[in-house]
């Protein structure tokens, strides 16, 4: 188990930018998981773990230190609970279990990445999210040994929690454990289909990371940029995009400078409009300056706010 050198990461975020990784693995079990956290750890070297990549924005001067990506991706029902392996695209997960007729995950039919980022963030749409239906997580550290944490162990938030916080150090989710809900095939497959029209309507089908930015309080991020005259605005090959205002998508050949920009004059604008300073949901991975993070996290707003 030999970690690559110089991998591109471009191919491995869901907005398809940024630089290389200075070294990068693909895991495919518990074991090559522990190897990899062992591997930089005896190197002193920062480790990340990853699945889609799906809100991430992976800085084009790259990412020091380790990048392992989880690709095991298998999963099995029973009785009402699925347990899938942490490279499983949990929006296929959901379709497929659907057509099964089981349901409870129908909010997750369109959304990107795994099942192990959707484990480590929370992920969410249509009013569900990871934390209403997660029943526990099985986890590696370096020295390979295997620890479940229980739902409530994760102390789930608004697209976060203790493992995305690195609150018990550096583990990587090996499979996680999902309650179902007892439906018909015709009933949650008729869901995950409605849920798809309403995203088909609403949101951009093209390279994006999801959500940009975190709903404010009583409000919406796609709202406000809307309404500051943003849609459609574009730098480089990133564009705000024309059909949900809180997207960023690559029209092709975009870079993550592009990207980091077009959130950054959202975010400006905005907050002349409206006062509101929009929190990103998006992760600034990897080279990027203490500058450019303050930035986007707001503290010169709240300086003179």
């Amino acid at each position: 188990m030999t970690p690559q050198s110089g991998v591109s990461l471009a191919p491995h975020t869901s907005l398809r930018v940024g630089g290389a990784a200075d070294f990068f693995l693909l895991a495919g079990s518990a074991e090559e998981l522990a190897q990899g956290l062992q591997w930089a750890r005896a190197r002193t070297l920062p480790v990340r773990v990853i699945g889609g990549g799906s809100n991430l924005l992976a800085a084009d001067a790259g990412v020091h230190g380790l990048v392992i990506k989880t690709v095991n991706a298998q999963w099995a029902v029973h009785d009402l609970t699925v347990t899938a392996d942490a490279g499983v695209t949990i929006a296929n997960l959901a379709r497929r279990l659907a057509k099964q007729g089981y349901g409870g995950l129908e909010w997750a039919a369109n959304v990107p990445g795994t099942v192990g980022g959707a484990c480590v963030n929370n992920a969410g749409a249509f009013g569900g999210d990871t934390a209403s239906c997660l029943a526990r997580a099985t986890v590696v550290d370096a020295n390979g040994r295997l620890q479940h944490v229980e739902g409530p162990e994760l102390r789930y938030a608004y697209r976060t929690s203790v493992l995305k916080r690195r609150e018990l150090g550096d583990l990587a989710v090996v499979s996680i454990e999902l309650r179902l809900q007892q439906s018909t095939p015709a009933e949650a497959d008729g869901r995950v289909k409605e849920f798809n029209a309403q995203r088909m309507r609403s949101q951009p089908r093209i390279s994006s990371a999801g959500s940009v930015f975190a709903n404010p309080s009583g409000d919406y991020s796609g709202r406000l940029i809307e309404e500051a005259g943003l849609k459609g605005t574009t730098v480089g090959g990133a564009q705000i995009s024309e059909q949900h205002a809180n997207f960023i998508v690559n029209l092709g050949g975009a870079t993550a400078a592009d990207v980091y920009a077009l959130m950054c004059f959202a975010q400006k604008r905005v907050f002349e409009r409206s006062g509101v300073w929009l929190r990103p949901e998006i992760e600034l991975f990897g080279r990027w300056s203490a500058e450019q993070v303050q930035a986007v996290q707001g503290e010169q707003a709240a300086a003179h706010g």
